[in-house]
């Protein structure tokens, strides 16, 4: 044995220049694991990274295009989709000013209750009620101050709703003429359509407000409008749309607000529409009566049904609204006397007939009246009036409120001297 300076020690000759280990077989397990991968462990293993690779790529991909329609469709249809155009576009109408549109594919909803916030004063009378009021400018309510709360496509929650609106507003009117249509008290799960979707936080808060149970559709938010939204055909007809337009939405010159626009609909500041030059010249008689029996041919067999909920629903706001002592009208649209006369004798009339006795119980409840009538011959209107089975013209609508006004005068008249002066309306 030999032993070095530092005192280690040696045995024999050979480099002990590295520790001893105590399993000297380690260095096999330990050469196994560092070794070189076989060729086909590393082709799965490229194969896993570029797959990777891929699916972020293509969820990148996917991102980017729903942004980008998303974002599309915002520009080009900034009044079905842009939240922030429709508040700008409520008030300029505040403002006592027109605002045009491409055309009434709009979100009225949210203009309704943008607007009702920002009104000036309280009305004296208003209409509530679906697009068939859209033409109802203030012309037809002379001397008296008049607005036009329509919206599109309504159901219960939407009476809910936009007296919800009202009431929050501080706008609460003297006179209101509240519609009830054929499918007014539809339940949900009988609806094919979705425009009303974006009237449930409002008919929500009300209603409880009101201690009224509610429904929950779509309570996730998750609406059907996001697949107009997000689909790519509708960006592609908003952009030849916005391109073939020379003229963009915005706020119309007031000197000529009370003209039809000769290419986009314009929305007057007492609610109303006003149709541009081009769709007025395709509303022809001709396809006023193909439309309408159509129409009539689509709806003969429908059952009407009424929704229990929806039914309560009414009842508790026109008792919040009697509470608050408005003075109200049930009123039904007249429909186009080509597609009235396409209905009878159908299941269709027997469901229409349940809703005016619906009507006439809930005006008999509170003492109120029905005015208007689904039967357009009750008010003289005719075909000529209709640009399809349930839109007519200023000239039907003035019919229904005349019955409005002339029962004002008449109460008026009946006052006792001195009570209830500042109500007397001209006709």
């Amino acid at each position: 044995m030999t032993t070095t300076m530092d005192g280690d020690q040696r045995s024999g000759s050979a480099d002990r220049r590295l520790l001893p280990r105590d399993d000297l077989g380690r260095r096999r397990d330990d050469l196994a694991g560092s070794g070189i991968l076989s060729e086909e462990e590393e082709s799965a293993l490229r194969l896993k990274r570029l797959s990777l690779h891929y699916v972020l790529m293509f969820a990148a991909v996917l991102m980017v295009s729903v942004v980008t329609v998303s974002t599309g469709n915002h520009k080009y249809a900034p009044m079905l989709h842009d939240t922030q155009r429709i508040s700008e576009a409520a008030e300029v109408l505040s403002e006592g000013r027109a605002y045009l549109t491409y055309d009434l594919n709009i979100e009225t909803r949210q203009l309704r209750e943008e607007h009702i916030k920002s009104l000036k004063r309280t009305p004296e009378l208003a209409v509530m009620g679906a697009s068939h009021w859209q033409e109802g400018h203030e012309v037809i309510a002379p001397g008296v101050d008049y607005y036009n709360a329509h919206i599109h496509r309504d159901y219960y929650e939407d009476i809910v709703g936009v007296v919800g609106s009202f009431y929050e507003a501080g706008r609460l009117p003297e006179t209101l003429v509240i519609s009830i249509r054929d499918n007014q008290f539809l339940p949900v799960s009988a609806r094919t359509d979705f425009l009303w979707t974006p009237g449930l936080e409002a008919y929500r808060r009300m209603a409880r407000r009101l201690g009224l149970p509610h429904h929950v559709a779509y309570a996730h938010g998750l609406t059907p409008q996001l697949r107009q939204e997000l689909s790519l055909p509708l960006l592609a007809a908003n952009l030849e749309r916005d391109f073939a337009s020379p003229v963009k939405p915005g706020p119309r010159p007031a000197d000529a607000a009370t003209a039809p626009h000769p290419t986009l609909s314009t929305l007057l500041p007492d609610g109303s529409i006003l149709w541009s030059v081009i769709q007025e010249q395709s509303y022809t008689q001709e396809r006023t009566r193909r439309l309408s029996l159509e129409f009539a041919a689509e709806k003969r067999h429908q059952q009407l049904v009424v929704d229990p909920l929806g039914l309560r629903s009414v009842d508790r706001v026109l008792a919040f609204l009697a509470e608050r002592g408005v003075k109200v009208y049930l009123a039904h649209p007249p429909f186009n006397p080509t597609y009235w006369a396409a209905v009878q004798g159908s299941p269709y009339m027997e469901g229409l007939k349940n809703i005016e006795r619906i009507t006439q119980d809930l005006a008999a409840k509170y003492g109120w009246k029905v005015v208007g009538s689904f039967n357009p011959h009750d008010l003289g209107c005719v075909d000529e009036m209709y640009i399809d089975a349930e839109h007519s013209g200023p000239e039907c609508l003035k019919r229904i409120i005349d019955q409005v006004l002339e029962d004002q005068n008449k109460l008026a008249r009946n006052a006792p001297t001195g009570e209830r002066s500042n109500d007397v309306f001209f006709l």
